[in-house]
Order: structure tokens, then C-alpha cells, then sequence
């Protein structure tokens, strides 16, 4: 090989070594399937867990920002442990495609990442764990959840999604559902779930004086959907 062919050789093999090299520092980290962007990280601390969360059921806190999402945070307990969620983003119009919860992250209570999904829409899903689990957390943010309709007293809204429905093998025990937003929550109807959509929405929960609301809901009531009036 004559000298001019080695130094060709030679600078192309640097460039091959160099552009291997950006391609290593800027392409994203695999997931866990091996392909596409990287999973969130593997273990993560979590806020503390609230005093009053149930030994057996879901603690499901709901709090409606001033942009109009709804940032959902819920712990869950079973007696046994489980290995799959499934869950639906439900609108009371029932109007497909309407709302969303987006970056659901489901992770052990002490931050172990057990699933992730980008978002959760009308359609149900079901969600499998990494692992068997008894001790749940997992967070999203509801997209399209409040009522677009203008409201009757200016300085009123009304969310009509305030969590997703949630099940689970053996779910039972209580769900205990407090919701925040910046200003007051004025009040709170319960909505039973229904296949034709006849139910009617009763008052429920309680203020807890501080401009949230509470509600308690268990056996018949379990599954029971949230709407919330609000004041700015």
C-alpha cells in the first residue's frame, strides 16, 4: 500500500472513531425493552406518606392547578400483593379521545420504578408491574379535565376528572380522595359508574376548612368518580 493510501486509511478511521464516539454522548439511553427514550430512574425519592393513608385501600390526592391539569398523586395498600393496574381516564361526556393522563410513573414506597406509561387515555388499559407489589405510589398529570363550557358565576369552574379509575385483584378497604386547588373548593358530587351514563351526581365528602375538600367512599361507593366545583 502506497504512503498516500495508509494516510487515507488512516483519517478515515478517525472519523469513524469520532463519530461513534458524538453518537455515544447524545443518543438516548435505552429503556427497559431494550430501545426507545430512557425509562425515569430506577429508584426516586418520594414525597412522605401521608399520615392518615388507609392499611387497606388508595389515598388519592387531586390537585387542580391554575392552568387547568390536574396533578394526581395515590398510594395504594393491599393485603396481597398485586402485579398489574388497570386504568382508564373516564369522561363524564363520554366523548373518546377527550382527556388523558400523561407520564404515569408507578413506583414501590420506597422508589423502586415499577411502570411507566406516557399517557393513559379513554380506553382502558391494563398496566403490569415489574414486580408482585403491596405498597404503591404512582403520579400523572390529567390533560382536558376541566369543563371548557363558560360558566354561569364568573370566577367558577367545575373539574369534571379529577383521578382515573382504578382496579386491582382483591381491591377493596376505602378510598380516601382529598382535593386542592389554588383558590377554594366549593364542593364535591359523587358519580357511580355506569354503563349507560344515567347516574345521577349526589353531594359527598366534607371542607376540610382550609379551602380542600374530603371524601370517604367505601363498599358500593368504592369506585365512585369525583366532580368538583371551584372558586378562583
Amino acid at each position: 500500500m502506497s504512503r498516500g493510501l495508509k494516510a487515507l486509511a488512516a483519517v478515515a478511521v478517525v472519523v469513524a472513531l469520532v463519530a461513534w464516539g458524538f453518537r455515544a454522548l447524545t443518543q438516548d439511553d435505552p429503556g427497559p425493552s431494550g430501545g426507545g427514550p430512557a425509562a425515569p430512574h430506577s429508584r426516586a425519592t418520594l414525597p412522605p406518606t401521608p399520615a392518615d393513608v388507609p392499611a387497606e385501600g388508595l389515598y388519592v390526592v387531586s390537585t387542580i392547578t391554575a392552568a387547568g391539569e390536574v396533578n394526581v398523586e395515590t398510594w395504594l395498600r393491599v393485603p396481597q400483593p398485586i402485579t398489574e393496574l388497570d386504568l382508564t381516564t373516564t369522561d363524564p361526556d363520554l366523548l373518546p379521545g377527550s382527556t388523558e393522563s400523561l407520564d404515569l410513573i408507578v413506583r414501590t414506597m420506597d422508589g423502586r420504578l415499577l411502570a411507566h406509561r406516557d399517557s393513559v387515555g379513554t380506553n382502558p388499559q391494563t398496566i403490569r408491574l415489574r414486580e408482585p407489589a403491596s405498597d404503591l405510589y404512582f403520579s400523572y398529570t390529567i390533560d382536558g379535565a376541566m369543563d371548557d363550557a363558560s360558566s354561569t358565576v364568573p370566577g367558577r369552574k367545575l373539574a369534571r376528572v379529577l383521578a382515573m379509575d382504578v382496579d386491582y385483584a382483591g381491591a377493596g378497604g376505602v378510598v380516601h380522595r382529598l382535593v386542592t386547588s389554588p383558590g377554594t373548593v366549593l364542593n364535591v358530587a359523587c358519580l357511580r359508574p355506569s354503563k349507560d351514563f344515567d347516574a345521577t351526581p349526589r353531594p359527598c365528602g366534607r371542607p376540610t376548612g382550609d379551602g380542600d375538600w374530603i371524601v370517604d367512599l367505601r363498599g358500593d361507593d368504592w369506585h365512585d368518580r369525583l366532580l368538583a366545583q371551584l372558586e378562583a
